[in-house]
């Protein structure tokens, strides 16, 4: 298999998956009881999913140990797009700490906290995918169309300080916590392909190649985790409504603000028809050719004269809302909770559970989880919690797709540790 079509779609394919953690449990709502019963709350977590509507485990492992594509798993993975390789990832970290007003306990709290967020979400044609698994030379005599492509890729930190404000009674509680973040960019790129082809003339004398192309970038050099490549601010805003062993209601929106992206930035664009007919030796040596055919010297190569102005970007935010209803006083706990995120191409993604609480020490959550992706993932979660004070939850809701080789790519996890005092 061609080694520079094996880099390019690991790059575009590899990284995938989705979901959001944050620092509530949203399996059993269990958050500081009431007024003056706590003085601090210190979380952390971590999260990553991944999933794809057509790349399958064994090809997504064979690329991410840097194996060998047999010509078996090729043609499988083909078989799987049925249109559009639909593929994704979401993963966060955080840590942070809720602090309770020494004149007003348990009605106005603050927050201060920091998070690293990676969206990576991938729409691409199927007959873009054959062209780099295969190369062009199966399709002599063929158009190879490639109407809609997106690639999208972004990492950004944040910083984060908010104020809680909480009213009612033990009974019937209300919670509105609203955050402002300051955000450290770190890398974004952005890639639509729309109305493209490649013909292959049957005998290879040429091709014939329609490329309408927009490429934006905050540096085409990857950035390090402490690197800056643009600064933003953005805001985080929870209502949650706790009717005491009865109903819980949580609605919130993540990330809803942009970056001004100011690095070593790149915007190029390329609508263009043209008949590639091959390189002689002497218009090789005529030609500017990279040095080495890594992503930044095949971007400047195909580009020309791109703009270098710094450029604004919304983050990819979020809406979740989280409904869930007691049984048996606080012993079992079911519910519902969604992800919408308006500007991703996998734009939602479903969960409905059941939680048993074993005499508030530890809880047991089956799971099942839908989404854009179009398939149903089953997995579990569990937390232990201890002497009141301290409590880890952790899960998975692919283990199913996860023992499936063959099956469609689907895994992650989250952990998340709480103490409060």
């Amino acid at each position: 298999m061609n080694k520079l079509a094996c880099i390019l779609l690991f790059t575009i394919l590899v990284k995938f998956s989705a979901g959001q953690t944050g620092f509530s449990n949203p399996y059993f709502p269990s958050e500081p009881k009431g007024p003056g019963e706590w003085k601090l709350q210190l979380s952390g977590y971590a999260s990553q999913e991944s999933n794809s509507n057509s790349l399958d485990n064994q090809f997504f492992n064979t690329i991410n140990r840097s194996g060998f594509i047999e010509k078996d798993v090729i043609e499988t993975q083909i078989d799987h797009i049925s249109d559009k390789a639909l593929s994704g990832q979401i993963s966060n970290l955080g840590a942070g700490i809720f602090i309770n007003s020494a004149k007003k306990p348990g009605k106005i709290y603050y927050y201060a906290g920091f998070d690293h967020d990676h969206y990576l979400d991938t729409y691409i044609d199927k007959d873009l995918v054959q062209l780099l698994l295969l190369g062009n030379k199966p399709f002599a005599g063929q158009t190879l169309e490639m109407p809609a492509t997106k690639y999208y890729n972004i990492y950004f930190n944040q910083v984060k300080g908010g104020v809680g404000f909480g009213f009612g009674n033990d009974d019937a509680r209300h919670d509105l916590l609203v955050k402002v973040g300051i955000n450290s960019g770190q890398n974004y790129d952005y890639v639509e392909l729309n109305n493209s082809s490649v013909y292959t003339h049957p005998e290879g004398d040429f091709l014939d190649i329609t490329a309408n192309v927009i490429n934006q970038a905050s540096d085409t050099v990857w950035a390090t985790v402490f690197d800056i490549n643009g600064m933003g601010v953005s805001t985080d805003i929870s209502y949650s409504f706790l009717k005491k062993e009865n109903f819980y209601l949580n609605f919130s929106t993540r990330n809803l603000g942009l970056i001004f992206w100011n690095g070593n930035t790149f915007s190029g664009e390329i609508d263009t028809t043209f008949r590639f007919e091959g390189l002689s030796n002497d218009s090789l040596n005529s030609q500017n050719l990279p040095g080495d055919y890594s992503y930044n010297s095949l971007r400047r190569l195909l580009f020309k004269n791109p703009d270098n102005a710094t450029f604004s970007e919304i983050l990819p935010w979020s809406l979740n809302l989280s409904v869930g209803k007691f049984l048996g006083g606080r012993k079992f706990y079911i519910g519902f909770s969604g992800n919408f995120y308006p500007t991703l191409q996998a734009n939602y993604l479903m969960e409905i559970f059941a939680t048993w609480n074993i005499q508030e020490k530890v809880y047991l959550t089956p799971l099942v989880k839908f989404g854009s992706y179009g398939k149903l993932n089953f997995g579990m979660a569990a937390g232990v919690r201890f002497a009141d004070r301290f409590r880890i939850e952790l899960g998975s809701a692919y283990l199913n797709s996860m023992l499936d080789e063959h099956g469609l790519l689907g895994n992650g996890g989250f952990i998340r540790l709480v103490y409060t005092h």
